[in-house]
């Protein structure tokens, strides 16, 4: 019954806002705010750069969340001696949204050809959905990913058949933009969606909403995110299990979020050796309710990497 509600709460969370005109590369959202652009891509990302280059750290927010979800951490890495970039994920936070008539590729190549564009090796981290995108790029570009980093991850189903067909349907497409449109009058759903994700009602009653309903709002994201669908890739563990690089895997007792088999199956895959550590408070969004303690807790796994 938890996942089932917290399924619901997903879903209207997803179709809250009204949109909005998409922000693009003639404006930026914050002060450490770039674009990249890749066949029919724009990414936004941000970055953190520090002042000792220990390494670099490349981050992926979870689905319906952006680069603000990563602030802190962020931060608290960038304290650390590291240089970070943020990501938002194509369909989420400043990127661009895909349409009928995008030339569709997977989030793990418009990402890869970023970390390629920006250089050098990388260890990347990923929350929830971030972290089933991190396991696939750490997977797809061995010689670039020198660690991982996950946040209370979940790989992604990969859609076939009919449910494909569907969600990349104009039908579809309409109808997940009216229910945005009609669900902005349920704001008390989205807090209620922010309480089950920290594990907090303290903390939810004055988190700042806006740093979820901004990016949301934005033009076309019902539909990217419904034509998203069709074409999400999955996951293969048993390349995840075959990685000879660092992990930490950082999870938390109070998760109303993530699928528990899900996380298990990546636990019982990660690379040999690997470091994990279950926190009792900040439920999914730890690494945004307790940056320090998860810092603390990824930093000795950071450090080993090359």
């Amino acid at each position: 019954m938890k996942k089932l509600i917290a399924l619901l709460l997903s879903l209207i969370l997803v179709f809250s806002f009204v949109p909005m005109a998409f922000a693009g590369e003639e404006s930026k959202p914050f002060d450490n705010s770039n674009f990249f652009t890749y066949g029919d891509y724009t990414l936004h990302y941000r970055t953190y750069d520090s002042e000792q280059n220990k390494n670099q750290i490349m981050l992926i927010h979870g689905f319906c969340l952006s680069t603000a979800s990563l602030e802190g951490i962020a931060a608290e890495y960038q304290k650390a001696g590291y240089d970070v970039v943020t990501v938002d994920a194509p369909n989420f936070g400043y990127s661009s949204r895909e349409t009928s008539d995008t030339a569709f590729l997977s989030r793990e190549e418009v990402i890869g050809a970023l970390m390629a564009e920006l250089g050098g090796t990388w260890i990347v981290g990923g929350h929830s959905m971030g972290g089933g995108i991190a396991i696939n790029l750490a997977c797809d570009y061995p010689e670039k990913v020198t660690g991982l980093v996950l946040y209370a991850p979940q790989t992604s189903n990969e859609a076939s058949g009919l449910m494909a067909k569907f969600s990349a349907s104009c039908i579809a497409q309409a109808m997940y933009n009216m229910i945005l449109a009609v669900a902005l009058r349920m704001p008390f759903m989205v807090r209620m969606l922010v309480d089950m994700s920290f594990s907090s009602s303290e903390y939810a009653k004055t988190y700042d909403l806006t740093r979820i309903s901004a990016p949301l709002s934005l033009e076309g994201t019902g539909a990217g995110i419904t034509i998203m669908t069709s074409h999400t890739r999955g996951s293969d563990l048993s390349k995840l299990k075959a990685l000879d690089i660092p992990c930490a895997v950082i999870t938390a007792s109070n998760d109303k979020v993530a699928m528990a088999a899900n996380l298990q199956a990546i636990l019982d895959n990660a690379p040999e050796g690997y470091y994990t550590y279950e926190f009792s408070q900040g439920g999914h969004m730890m690494m945004e309710y307790d940056p320090q303690g998860v810092a603390e807790h990824t930093l000795p796994t950071i450090e080993k990497c090359k």
